[in-house]
């Protein structure tokens, strides 16, 4: 299987003022996968839904204070069977609802974000992400990571 090159970022949050994650697959912002797959699923159900958006979890969870896609994160952002949250959905009227999660494995040569899950209280079906999966080169993924943290405000924004 390819190995995909992943990096993160941080940008402002749509709603409010602080940062939030953002991730990348190979250059593509990783919302706009999920958000494709996702609409076929709702169209095909005759769901059109979007009063909303994702969002990444807060960058300062993610890097600074805790190391989350290390899998060293606070209880609120694991959910059931190990799966950590990758985005919240904002808008949705449910706090809490239509987290996108995913299972992060870590080897010892890659590591691989698998078994993709949506929390939603509200879709009446489970969304189904099918055998999507990332593999990336351990090495990389670190230096994506390390990347965003060893990054100042100054660089961020310059």
């Amino acid at each position: 299987m390819n190995l995909y090159k992943i990096s993160f970022g941080c940008v402002k949050s749509q709603l409010e003022d602080y940062m939030t994650a953002a991730i990348y697959i190979n250059g593509v912002d990783l919302r706009m996968i999920i958000e494709r797959i996702e609409a076929e699923q709702l169209a095909k159900n005759g769901l059109h839904i979007r009063s909303g958006f994702y969002e990444g979890i807060s960058s300062f969870i993610a890097f600074d204070n805790q190391n989350h896609f290390l899998c060293k994160t606070l209880g609120d952002y694991v959910y059931s069977n190990q799966r950590y949250a990758l985005y919240d959905y904002r808008y949705s009227g449910i706090p809490g609802d239509h987290s996108l999660t995913c299972k992060i494995s870590i080897g010892t040569e890659e590591v691989i974000w698998h078994d993709f899950k949506n929390f939603s209280k509200i879709i009446p079906f489970e969304l189904n992400y099918g055998n999507l999966a990332f593999r990336f080169c351990i090495n990389q993924y670190f230096d994506a990571i390390n990347a965003v943290r060893n990054n100042t405000v100054e660089k961020l924004y310059s």
